[in-house]
């Protein structure tokens, strides 16, 4: 009788272990948007809705990001990809992106708000348990981020470490900021990756926009003669 005792003990201790082993990993590729109905109205207080597109990172995509990131990405961030278009009545006017990274403490869950013309509108960070974080959520080094496109250098070149000649991060949260300025490098690739239209409507309007004043100009240069 007790080594049958033994035998379920053994095989309970087992299957949490392998629970733990084989969930854990997965929670980086996976980030959940926690509160929806508060941050999108937050980072987009004329939105009046959102919904919710997947995205598939196929291999092909992989190695883009890759080699413009100089890293090679965790084993479980290629497939599905989770963003949310912001609504004005039928109108997109920006996108948001839940994303994760892994710390030394555990799962870092961001929330990137981007604007139409592919600038970070601001940052948010759900859950953290990093050193430093509460120094990072603060206005003075959010406000660093913002109108920042992909052209910026968030971090050093082949590396996940922050760019210090573009960012100051708080003393005793280097790491944390690093985590931030990587996730920010990845997922603007990825906005632009995977909605090249939104960013195209943009180009589209300041080119009609140029068209018009270059028209306008014209007619009071022959209103002069």
């Amino acid at each position: 009788m007790k080594c049958k005792k033994d035998f379920d003990l053994a095989a309970i201790l087992v299957f949490l272990l392998l629970s733990f082993v084989f969930s854990t990993p997965s929670e980086a590729a996976l980030c959940v948007f926690r509160n929806p109905d508060r941050d999108v109205y937050e980072m987009f207080p004329q939105a009046t809705g959102y919904r919710s597109v997947i995205k598939k990172l196929d291999r092909k995509a992989q190695k883009q990001i890759e080699k413009f990131l100089g890293q090679r990405l965790d084993y479980d961030e290629g497939g599905e990809h989770t963003f949310y278009l912001v609504l004005k009545d039928e109108d997109v006017i920006g996108v948001i992106r839940p994303h994760a990274e892994r710390g030394k403490h555990g799962i870092v869950e961001m929330v990137w708000a981007f604007t139409l013309d592919g600038r970070i509108k601001d940052f948010k960070i759900q859950r953290s348990r990093e050193r430093g974080t509460a120094l990072v959520r603060s206005e003075e080094f959010r406000r660093q981020f913002r109108a920042k496109t992909l052209k910026s250098a968030f971090t050093e070149k082949k590396s996940r470490k922050i760019n210090t000649a573009l960012f100051t991060p708080p003393k005793k949260a280097e790491k944390v900021s690093s985590l931030i300025a990587y996730s920010a490098k990845k997922n603007l690739f990825l906005y632009k990756l995977f909605f090249p239209e939104y960013n195209k409507q943009i180009v589209d309007a300041s080119k009609s926009k140029g068209k018009k004043d270059s028209e306008k100009e014209n007619i009071e240069k022959d209103k002069k003669k």
